[in-house]
């Protein structure tokens, strides 16, 4: 394949190609894609290292799926959070598909204190998690409305009744914040979501 059709690889690909490794991301050519997925499909790739974006839009079956890392960048938390639990089971449903392969396998790397948040994905033991905060602002607007809100402090407070601060209280890290000792019911993070909701608003 590298003599007859490589001309277009990179030159890093061409060195790893022949050993049995190739690379998948968004940063290479459609045509450089496309044949490492062939040769993958080919099996002439037996190991591909890969973003997650590979498990969602290509069909790739696999024997053995390995996810290194379960930290990812969030821009709507401006920091790390978890790999999705959809994530993780999308990445691991690759492996012994049934036409392919009689069994598969698939490990997780993460850290000692994640481990057990994985555990619970992968025996369907997870908590039904808040997503109120992707519509905070259309509530808010309908508090304001019928004249229960006027201010940062009473959309704080209002805050305060909801799952949504139940469940931040529960598993602080899954919101985006901490829970310091001198702010133990998580007031100035409560302030800070209204006041980025009623920007929005404005």
């Amino acid at each position: 394949f590298i003599e007859e059709e490589g001309a277009d690889l990179r030159e890093s690909l061409k060195e790893l190609i022949p050993h049995g490794f190739g690379v998948h991301h968004a940063g290479m050519s459609a045509f450089e894609r496309n044949a490492v997925e062939k040769l993958f499909m080919d099996k002439k790739i037996r190991v591909l290292v890969c973003t997650s974006t590979l498990a969602w839009g290509v069909n790739l079956p696999t024997h053995a799926v390995i996810i290194k890392g379960t930290q990812i960048y969030s821009p709507q938390q401006k920091g790390t959070t978890y790999l999705s639990s959809l994530d993780v089971l999308q990445m691991f449903g690759r492996a012994g598909r049934k036409g392919f392969d009689s069994f598969g396998e698939a490990c997780i790397i993460t850290t000692a204190e994640d481990v057990q948040y994985y555990l619970c994905i992968l025996n369907h033991q997870l908590d039904i998690e808040s997503q109120f905060v992707n519509h905070l602002p259309d509530g808010l607007n309908a508090e304001i409305v019928l004249g229960n809100v006027s201010s940062i402090a009473d959309g704080a407070a209002w805050l305060q009744h909801t799952y949504h601060y139940i469940r931040t209280l529960k598993c602080p890290k899954k919101y985006g914040t901490t829970i310091p000792k001198s702010d133990p019911h998580i007031e100035a993070f409560r302030a800070n979501l209204i006041h980025s909701a009623a920007m929005k608003l404005a």
